[in-house]
């Protein structure tokens, strides 16, 4: 017999994961493409890019919105899965 999941436990789980999963990208791509990007804005507009601030900001925003969508996700995959549980098929 399958067990139940508990859905907010579960959905908190997967949006725990989600959203460090998406602060490691989101660190890795800062790394890697925020010093091109700045010099190409100083270089074809002439003003400077994103600043220490600016990049925080969109860092902690997009954790927030990755932890939310994971939450979301997950706790919407754990009610199908106990709603899927109470379906009885005929041999």
């Amino acid at each position: 017999m399958l067990n139940k999941l508990n859905s907010l436990r579960f959905g908190i789980a997967g949006a725990l994961v989600t959203g460090f999963f998406v602060l490691i990208v989101d660190i890795f791509l800062w790394l890697k493409y925020a010093a091109l990007y700045n010099s190409l804005l100083i270089n074809v507009y002439g003003v400077s890019g994103l600043t220490i601030l600016d990049l925080i900001k969109i860092l902690l925003g997009s954790v927030i919105i990755g932890f939310i969508v994971g939450l979301v996700l997950f706790w919407l995959f754990a009610w199908i899965y106990n709603k899927l549980l109470l379906i009885k098929i005929r041999e």
